[in-house]
């Protein structure tokens, strides 16, 4: 099926230019009967993406998302060809998987048997284990909805989350998860700028609707939480999708999708959150360092809608939900040729993409990355002024990372805007899902 021109729910009166620098994202949200948001405050997860399925544009993404079209798994890849074994993992990388069980264990006593069945969802090896999906549109149930949970089920999951991360990637999961629900008491059928009460606006699920909280995700555990064999868990739902595996002191965790609109929290008990920062800074910093030369070869294109395989939800990403299978070449500038200064820049970049990762697994990840480093390439697309909105990634044999601004799915942007984030970590070569280290854990058990 042909992708859609846009987004199905643009009116005249959008706005059509960036918002700038200093993104006034209060100007862009829609009034309550705009068809983005017309009907949101009398729908839950459920309706709300039944209701999306009459019209034609996000029709073609859920037909996308739905399970029933997941591909037996390849790999993303550069050439269609994975190459798995350029993964290998040390017998002990520090993974805190004695942790990660305590919190799983203690999750599973406090579930019920209700709760208990649909938690556990299989093999890591199943296609549920790559069901996840970014939008707010609830297209494959299944797992524990943390906004149909209790209190004590959401801080238990919670538990786990921090139990797999860093402090600071943790950080960033809640934040997605905090920005998610300001998302929701924006385009709230009670909001209304400097006419309601701070509290209105901020207390979760008041005056906001159900679709977007800080806890419409879905968390699924695969095979039995243990410290010496392979298991793992996805916890995903509207601009946050996280996988992790872990086998022993061995832990592998992508894809990552993480993402907000707006990226930055402007009032109320979390004033002052924002996302993405360095990500942002420090892509724009290393375009900005490039010699014209290499300039010429990183800048595949100076607009943001005229490049290859656009579409209006992922836009310019290639590495989203359903992408498992995602031949990409290698495309923009060769990091070979970049100096010293600029190598560090690009490690530097690397690691805020990586930084969910607790801190011995990320150390490896990122020994591994920089082995490959002069096989890696820089991509970028749009300009590079502090008004511009952007595009880049970083590809590598055994990475992949995207930034990319966004136009307004809530907010009423029709051109990318400096508040509307979305970022993407792949493992290329088959490593997704903890493939590779499946693998390599498959044949030391059969003593290969």
């Amino acid at each position: 099926m042909t992708a859609p021109k846009n987004s199905g729910f643009l009116l005249d009166t959008d706005p059509t230019g960036p918002a700038g620098k200093a993104t006034p994202f209060r100007d862009l949200i829609p009034a309550p009967d705009h068809p983005r948001i017309k009907g949101i405050a009398s729908h839950d997860a459920y309706s709300w993406c039944e209701s999306r399925r009459q019209i034609e544009a996000p029709a073609w993404l859920i037909n996308r998302l739905d399970k029933k079209n997941v591909p037996e798994f390849v790999g993303f890849t550069s050439d269609g060809k994975p190459t798995p074994e350029l993964f290998v993992y040390g017998e002990d990388e520090g993974s805190p998987t004695g942790e990660m069980v305590e919190a799983a264990e203690k999750l599973l006593a406090g579930l019920s048997e209700k709760e208990l069945d649909a938690v556990n969802c299989g093999s890591l090896m199943g296609d549920e284990f790559r069901i996840w999906s970014n939008p707010e549109l609830y297209v494959n149930p299944g797992g524990i909805r943390l906004d149909e949970s209790s209190s004590e089920v959401q801080d238990l999951i919670h538990g786990l989350l921090r139990a797999s991360t860093s402090e600071v990637g943790y950080a960033k999961i809640l934040g997605c998860c905090l920005t998610n629900e300001f998302l929701g008491q924006l385009v709230g059928p009670s909001y209304r700028l400097k006419e309601v009460q701070l509290s209105s606006i901020c207390t979760p699920q008041v005056n906001g609707p159900k679709v977007l909280n800080k806890h419409s995700y879905n968390f699924r555990l695969f095979e039995k939480p243990s410290l010496t064999e392979p298991w793992g868990f996805t916890f995903f739902g509207h601009h946050l999708c996280l996988a992790v595996v872990v086998v022993g002191k061995r832990y592998a965790q992508g894809p990552n999708f993480f993402a907000a609109e707006p990226d930055h929290i402007d009032e109320g008990p979390n004033e002052g959150l924002r996302l993405f920062a360095p990500e942002e800074v420090d892509g724009l910093a290393l375009v900005r360092s490039l010699s014209p030369e290499l300039l010429a070869k990183a800048q595949e294109s100076k607009s943001l809608t005229e490049v290859p395989d656009w579409n209006p939800f992922d836009e310019r990403h290639v590495g989203g939900a359903q992408q498992d299978n995602r031949v990409v070449p290698y495309a923009g500038c060769p990091v070979s040729l970049f100096n010293a200064d600029q190598k560090k820049f690009v490690m530097r970049i690397f690691a805020s993409f990586h930084e969910t990762l607790p801190e011995g697994p990320l150390a490896a990840r990122l020994a591994l990355i920089e082995k490959h480093l002069d096989e890696t390439y820089f991509l970028w697309y749009g300009e590079f002024g502090d008004d511009d909105a952007f595009y880049y990634r970083l590809h590598s044999p055994v990475a992949f990372v995207e930034f990319d601004f966004h136009c307004g799915i809530f907010l009423s942007n029709t051109s990318p805007s400096k508040c509307h984030v979305h970022t993407v970590v792949r493992n290329p070569n088959g490593a997704d899902y903890g493939r590779a280290l499946l693998a390599q854990y498959e044949k030391e058990r059969a003593g290969q």
